[in-house]
Formats: structure tokens, sequence, C-alpha cells
């Protein structure tokens, strides 16, 4: 990496800021010279704020109102005269630097002057209610910026403070509510982060959530210890992080449910570091180039063209050479795979075009057949122009229902990945629990009323400064983009993303967009299914086949489909699941005036299961009564 001279600002012990002055690049053959010299200024700004009011800790500088709310709402008892003379020897039990941590209090107890029992005392619990206010804020930061807990890599340290922070309240059996604390902080950060206020009550959406499993994992946590005691298990370091990571049950539950049954457990003082470090890999990120090299030597890059008019499917291009089944054109319409959209498809003369990847700056078209095309030779190129259109349709779908689903669930909805393919679309957002049918229906109604606002889009390269300074970093929704120059696809008023797919001129060409099926697949990820323009159409005539199917199968109206359904459900649980000796009749006729998508999606509900799988769940029920009967 670089490395230069460095210049480090001190008082007392505590770093104030630094300067580093790259000068140099460090190399395998040794230390070379910059080309462009850069200063590296590295200034604490809570830490300037700390050492001007010289108070006792970084937090009494940063949020003191915070801390005397609670201190108030805690009662708290402080010995400042105490913590005063502990604070200038408090980073010798810094864990990350501590050989021996109990040598390390002893030592720090005897320069205060008091045992160690009673330092701990003193320090421990004021601690934890530092940590509680400045969790709290890190929270209200990051559930405001989108953020959301999860299993993996940054949200997982977003779960990790937020379970400390309860975990802290739990263990000094504090009278805090985290949203008070959180709401505090919004107050006070207000003029200079509006923000925050703004979106706070989907903050405090995602907090109820998070808060909800962590109640769950306590209420489990007893009969779960009290089973590892019982057997005789030792209750390790190994265990209690096999605990948390598994269950979710925390260290001091456990240690609090051990003492219970008069059992000490000791929790290691780095335990949340080291759990945090279980889960910091991320997912491979979608392949969009081929693995395999083609040589086709030194070549000028292809004229990428599809941006201009993704209506344009026939063109003239010249062969700039062939590697077998891989011919290179100098200039293309045909969009290569990328961006999670399938490439196009089609013909040059008459040989068939079956697929279409980026190699670097070279586009390379991947013939069917076994003709072999000249260096230099014109070449008629054309398109299949009903798939290019519903992969355009399906990808500008997939910025709607972004837009869409951020207006209907909250500020903190981001698209995580998305594929774009003819037969349907699939959307990975950003958000904490399942989607209920309510909120399904009203983002599907929400991207249609886009659809029908008829807005027409805005294409354009521009700079990446300006299209950051512009529009924010939410541009990059699909993931950063590489490049200087970025296109951005506007839907004015809605939505924007630095995007390199093919899109629509106007949303209205999108036709009817329908959500199929969505589906929670981890903690902080929802997928949304959709198809939109032929389809859509289609899947409306499919739905339609469907109910007629099902009411056929029921012998009831369709209107009557979700009660009988529901009744036949119940019966096949009685009979079949629970062993119970009644009747088999249905008499239900209540009547519900809905489309057939409603209808479908009513009846999957009641069923639990997927609109797709209605009628084989019905027949399946039927055929089980009818055989036990039997």
């Amino acid at each position: 990496g670089n490395l230069g001279p460095c210049m480090e600002f001190f008082s007392r012990g505590c770093e104030i800021g630094n300067q580093v002055y790259m000068m140099y690049e460090q190399t395998p053959s040794g230390v070379r010279p910059l080309d462009l010299k850069v200063l590296d200024m590295g200034m604490g700004m809570e830490r300037n704020a700390w050492f001007s009011q010289g108070t006792n800790t970084i937090y009494d500088a940063t949020f003191p109102d915070v801390i005397e709310k609670l201190i108030a709402k805690t009662g708290l008892k402080i010995n400042k005269t105490l913590i005063k003379k502990y604070v200038p020897h408090a980073g010798l039990l810094n864990i990350d630097e501590v050989d021996d941590i109990n040598k390390a209090w002893k030592t720090v107890a005897m320069r205060v002057g008091v045992g160690v029992q009673e330092l701990r005392e003193q320090v421990l619990p004021l601690a934890g209610l530092y940590s509680v206010a400045e969790h709290a804020r890190a929270l209200l930061i990051l559930f405001s910026d989108g953020g959301l807990p999860s299993n993996v890599g940054d949200g997982y340290n977003l779960r990790v403070i937020l379970r400390r922070a309860l975990s802290f309240i739990d263990q000094y059996h504090w009278d805090i509510d985290l949203k008070d604390v959180m709401q505090w902080h919004a107050k006070s950060l207000k003029p200079v982060f509006p923000e925050f206020t703004a979106n706070f009550d989907d903050a405090c959406k995602i907090l109820d959530n998070e808060v909800n499993k962590y109640q769950t994992s306590k209420q489990k946590s007893h009969q779960v210890i009290s089973g590892l005691i019982q057997q005789g298990k030792k209750i390790d370091d190994k265990t209690l992080l096999t605990l948390y990571d598994s269950q979710g049950i925390s260290p001091e539950l456990v240690r609090e449910e051990a003492l219970k049954l008069k059992k000490k457990i000791d929790v290691p003082d780095d335990f949340y570091r080291r759990v945090a470090e279980l889960h910091t890999q991320q997912g491979d990120k979608f392949q969009t180039e081929r693995k395999e090299k083609i040589d086709f030597g030194n070549v000028a890059p292809t004229q990428v063209r599809y941006y201009e008019d993704y209506k344009k499917t026939e063109f003239i291009a010249k062969v700039i050479q062939q590697v077998g089944k891989f011919l290179l054109l100098n200039e293309t319409y045909f969009y290569p795979t990328s961006g999670g959209q399938l490439h196009d498809v089609g013909k040059i003369n008459d040989e068939k075009v079956v697929e279409v990847l980026k190699q670097g700056n070279l586009i390379l078209h991947i013939l069917g057949g076994n003709t072999v095309f000249k260096p230099g030779q014109d070449v008629r190129c054309v398109i299949d122009k009903e798939r290019r259109l519903q992969l355009a349709q399906h990808h500008t779908t997939a910025h709607i229902l972004n837009a869409a689903a951020r207006r209907v669930l909250g500020s903190h909805v981001n698209q995580a990945s998305a594929h774009k393919d003819i037969d349907k679309g699939r959307l990975d957002i950003t958000h904490y629990k399942s989607l209920s049918d309510e909120e399904v229906k009203k983002i599907e109604e929400e991207a249609n009323h886009i659809v029908q606002k008829h807005v027409a889009l805005k294409k354009r390269f521009v700079e990446r400064g300006k299209a950051e300074k512009e529009f924010g970093v939410n541009i990059y929704q699909g993931g950063v983009v590489p490049g200087k120059e970025l296109r951005i696809v506007e839907i004015p008023g809605i939505d924007v993303e630095a995007c390199g797919g093919t899109h629509l001129d106007n949303t209205s060409e999108a036709g009817e967009i329908r959500i199929i099926k969505t589906s929670k697949i981890s903690d902080s990820i929802v997928r949304i299914e959709y198809v939109a323009g032929k389809a859509a159409r289609d899947t409306d005539k499919g739905e339609q086949q469907t109910i007629e199917q099902v009411a056929r199968l029921l012998n009831v109206s369709k209107e009557m489909i979700p009660a009988r359904a529901q009744e036949v459900f119940e019966v096949w649980k009685n009979v079949v699941k629970k062993k119970k000796d009644i009747p088999v009749v249905f008499t239900s006729t209540e009547k519900e005036r809905l489309t057939d998508d409603e209808l479908l999606r009513r009846t999957a509900t009641l069923l639990k299961t997927q609109p797709e799988h209605v009628l084989k769940t019905l027949q399946r029920f039927l055929d089980e009564l009818k055989n036990t009967k039997a």
C-alpha cells in the first residue's frame, strides 16, 4: 500500500488527530515515489469535543443530554471522584490489547486506590449505560439509512449491538425503552440530521420487530439452559458462542438463568467481538462475465449501441473477428447478460445468436451453428423484438416496484438484488419481515398507479461525482457501478438509479404489473416475483384457468371458493391429522366478490400455501379424506 511520514496529535495519552503524508508506494521490489502525493488527514471530531470540554468520557461531551436522562431514568449512583481517577487508566482494560484481563483490573484498581470489586461495581454499570446510549444512536442512524439486522455481514453487527443494549437493560433491571433513547438522539440531532426524525417511525418498526425476536429468545432460554445444566454439560466459551449464534440466547441471559439454578457462568469480556467475527463474509456477486477469456488479440472496444434505443432491433455491423462460436462486431445493439438482466437473442445474417456476453470492453455474440464469418464482412443483425420488449418491461418494472415498495413499507427499503427473465422478474428488497397480503396488494396497486401516470423515463450518462451530488448514493440500488461515468435511469419524482439495462421510454409501456409471489429469504431480505406486459397477461389467463379448475373441483361458483376451501382444510385437519371420526360434509355457501387474482391469493393464504399450489393442495386434501373414510 501507500506510506509516508506521519504526525500525530496527543493530549494526555489521547490521540486527537493525525496526518499521514503519502509519498511512497510499497511494492514487492521495494519502495517507489508516488506520482501523486496525498495528505491523509484523520480528525476525530468527537474527540475534539471531549478534549475541549474536559469531560470524563467522550459520551458526556457528545450527547450529554441523553446521558443525563438515562442517569435520571435508571437512578444510577455515580462516584464522580472515583470515575475521574479511573478514566486516565481505562485504556489498560482494552480487551484487544490485554493478555490477562483479571490482572489488568487489579493494576487499575491499585492505581485508583480502591479494591477490584468496588471498581467493577462502579465502572461496569456506567459502561453499560454509556453503551446503551451509544448503541441507541448507532441504531437510529443505521435504521434511518436502510440498515437491517440479519445473520450475515454488517447486518449481524447491527443485531449484535442491538441485543447487547437490550442485555445491559435486562442485566441491570433498568426501566429503559430503547425507542425513547433513540428519540432523544433524534431530537438532539434534528438541526443537523432532520432525516432521523423524518424516518423515526420506520426505525421504530424495525426495532419493534427485532425486540420481539429478542423476547422470544429470552422465553426459550430458561428451558435450553436448564436442560444443559441438568445433563451436566459444561457451559464454556464455545457453548456460549453456539447458543448465541444458533438460537439468539445472549451470554447475559445464560448467566442469569444459570444463577437461578445456583451455577456460576463466566462470560468472556470480548464475547461480542468474537461472535461478530463469525458473520463477516459476504455472498458471491452475480456473475456477468465469462470466466474463460477468449483471446481476440489487440482489438478496439465494441461500440455499445443498445443504450441508445431499446426499440432498435435491426442494424448493420462489421465483423471484427471470430474465434470458434464467438463473434466480435465493431458495434452492437445486442444486450449482454449483465445487471441481473438476461441477454438478447436473434440472428446475424441467417445464423442464430443464442447468447451474448461481456468480456471487458468487448461484447461477444455466441453463435448456435457453424457459420464462419470473415473479418471486415458486413452483416445484418436482427434481435428478437418480443423478447427484447419483455426484458425491458421486466427491468423497468423492477425499478417501479422498488419505488412502490419503499412508499408502502418505508424508507429502509432498497434493492438487494434482481433478476429479469422473459417469463418473470425477481426483485429482492431489504425488509425485516414477510409481506402481508395487504402489503402485497398495496405495493402492486402503487406500482400500477406509477404505470398509469405515463411518466417518461430519462436515460443519460452523468459524471460519477455529479451524479452522486445530484441524486445521492441511493442510485447504487444494485450495488456500486464501476466507471467514471454512470448511466442514470430516472423515473422523475419516483426513482433514480445507476443502471446499464435496457429500459422502456415511458412507464405506461410496462402494461399491467402483477406480483405473483413473495417470500422471506433471510432475516433482512424479502423476494418479490413479478410479471409485466405479455407475461402478466399470460399469468391472468393461467389464473383464470386455475380458478375455473378449483371451482369445478369443489363444485361451487368462483365466489364461494375461499370459504369452501377453508372448510375442506378444517375437515382435513380433523379427520386426517387429528384422526377424528366426523362426517366429511361441506356446506359453506359464503361468497366473496373478488377478482380471479384476489380469489387465488385469498385461498392460498387460507390454505397456507402459494397461489400456484392451490389446486394440487385441495386435490390432495380431498384424496386423503376419501382414502381415510374408505
